[in-house]
């Protein structure tokens, strides 16, 4: 008899946990946007002349994430189809380093390195925003170049720029960023998706 309550206290405590497990979603994780606007662009000069916008990029850990320092990031440039661009340097890599504070807030928190367990009054809440102090030009002129022209197929030589003004036709870019976390793991973000828009 014993042994059958036991069976049957372990089954209800597994029942009781699938059903806990449907009501979970998957945690939130790492956002991403750029400064000061969140596409990718580019400007052009009345000669065709074009510049690229450089952008800071945001960060900001979710609630109860751990201090993450990103290292690294992969860029694919894409057409309005999920192609990639039809362009030599349609996916790049670079180096950074950034540290995004734990997902915690205290009382006094440190302004370099947030709040931690440790901290007075800590509670999980969404980390405070990291803006980088470097700027970073993330489109390649190649794929500006290319954009602007696919824009304007009829576009030629004696058109005066600043008369049009470029429609993005659906191109964007997918970024990636890895690191490690303050526990020493690998950390890879999700991939996020950033329209080019010029003039931007």
């Amino acid at each position: 008899m014993m042994r059958l309550l036991v069976r049957a206290a372990a089954a209800a405590a597994l029942i009781g946990l699938l059903v806990a497990c449907q009501g979970f979603t998957d945690p939130p994780t790492l956002s991403f946007t750029m400064q000061p606007s969140g596409t990718l662009g580019y400007e052009v000069s009345s000669d065709g002349e074009i510049t690229i916008t450089t952008r800071n990029l945001v960060f900001r850990n979710p609630a109860g994430a751990h201090g993450l320092t990103l290292t690294a990031y992969r860029i694919e440039f894409l057409d309005e189809n999920d192609q990639p661009a039809p362009v030599g340097d349609n996916a790049q890599e670079g180096s950074l380093s950034v540290f995004v504070p734990p997902g915690i807030q205290c009382d006094a928190p440190d302004p370099d390195t947030g709040c931690t367990m440790g901290s007075p009054g800590y509670r999980f809440a969404p980390g405070p925003e990291v803006v980088t102090s470097s700027n970073y030009q993330l489109l390649p002129v190649g794929v500006a170049q290319e954009h602007l022209f696919r824009s304007f197929p009829g576009f030629g030589e004696g058109d005066d720029l600043l008369l049009l003004t470029p429609q993005p036709v659906g191109w964007h870019a997918e970024i990636t960023f890895t690191g490690r976390t303050a526990t020493g793991g690998f950390f890879t973000s999700p991939t996020y998706r950033v329209g080019i828009a010029p003039p931007n």
